[in-house]
């Protein structure tokens, strides 16, 4: 009679499981390209040097907060890029808190420009693209973000909520405007100021004067908060600036800036501004052009308006030397070009004097107290 042996096999248990997803080998490099929304996110992933995946749709930022965890368990490193825009920095801030790698880049459409579709998917494999070829190298894949710290996000939101308050001002004297001159009385600056309104009243219509009024207390409104606010931004500038330079310009192009040792020249300053020459060469032919002004709008307002004081308060400074003759003179548009050349100057001088690389005396430049 044959013998036969018999053996049991029992089925793998969880513990054994779990010690062979252990022991296989993980991916180096997991991307994930997301396309940020109110109500969804699109995440595409990219493994090491597959084929970017399909496209994962999330209702919440918790459920796309799971799947990135989820991510680190298959990979020894994870990283994710989303493009800038109002919902700010609160996913790259949790992601960070996690010790996950996030980036945060500008919004670029050359790729659904040139091929005229654009959705939600196409968005997240592109961003995933990007940051595969940004993480091997090539540096201009991405144009990164400046991630502002959260003192330093809520003193810019201070300073560009009184710019809004100013342009708010603005856009009701413009309405008010707007009656008088539709009724044929023309035209009056600051209308809706005390003395000027008392005068006004004895002009126009009654029932003109009644719609100003309407606007008139918004606007004296306006006035007082816009005061408070300058006068708290102006508190915080401390130490010596140029005259010139008044302390609310100053303490507001420091909100914009972020971090004035971030820049390693001045080139990248004039950029941040929009205040560089864009440029058309090819071969040995090169053509410059009017300024960029792809930089921070607020920081080429505040260069320049502050470059038209420089002219009055500093004359013995460098840059207003060097065009003095042009200043001098009758031409308007050389002017213009003049007092951009010195905006942009003076830019690279207060970033050379808020790193200590030139002093004050260095520069030219008269300094008072705060």
């Amino acid at each position: 009679m044959n013998k036969r042996n018999y053996s049991l096999k029992t089925a793998p248990t969880a513990t054994s499981k779990e010690q062979k997803s252990q022991n296989s080998p993980k991916a180096k490099r997991i991307v994930l390209g997301v396309d940020v929304h109110l109500r969804s996110y699109q995440a595409a992933r990219k493994i090491d040097n597959s084929a970017i995946g399909p496209v994962a749709t999330f209702r919440s930022q918790a459920e796309l907060l799971l799947h990135i965890e989820n991510q680190r368990k298959l990979a020894q490193e994870v990283a994710v890029v989303y493009e800038a825009g109002p919902l700010g920095y609160v996913l790259y801030r949790e992601l960070e808190a996690e010790g996950i790698r996030c980036y945060v880049c500008g919004p670029d459409s050359q790729v659904q420009q040139s091929q005229r579709r654009k959705n939600n998917s196409i968005d997240a494999r592109n961003l995933t693209a990007n940051l595969f070829n940004y993480l091997n190298g090539n540096e201009r894949a991405l144009q990164l973000a400046r991630i502002p710290t959260p003192a330093q996000e809520q003193l810019r939101a201070q300073s560009r909520q009184e710019d809004q308050l100013v342009q708010t001002r603005k856009d009701l004297a413009a309405q008010g405007n707007a009656l008088l001159l539709g009724q044929g009385y023309g035209s009056l600056k600051n209308w809706w100021r005390p003395k000027a309104f008392s005068l006004l009243s004895q002009v126009v219509a009654p029932w003109v004067a009644e719609m100003l009024k309407n606007w008139m207390e918004l606007l004296r409104a306006l006035d007082e908060k816009i005061q408070t606010i300058k006068l708290s931004l102006a508190k915080r500038c401390q130490g010596p600036r140029p005259k010139g330079l008044g302390a609310l310009s100053l303490v507001q192009l420091e909100a914009e800036v972020l971090d004035w040792n971030r820049y390693s020249s001045g080139r990248k300053i004039g950029c941040l501004a929009g205040l560089v020459p864009s440029e058309w060469s090819t071969g040995t032919k090169q053509r410059l052009g009017s300024i960029t002004k792809v930089g921070v709008p607020a920081i080429r307002r505040i260069a320049t308006e502050a470059a038209w004081r420089m002219i009055l308060f500093q004359p013995q400074y460098k840059p207003v030397q060097k065009w003095q003759e042009v200043l001098g003179g009758t031409n308007r548009a050389l002017k213009k070009k003049a007092v951009v050349a010195i905006a942009r100057q003076l830019m690279v001088d207060l970033w050379r004097l808020q790193t200590g690389r030139l002093s004050a005396q260095e520069l030219n430049l008269i300094m008072v107290n705060a």
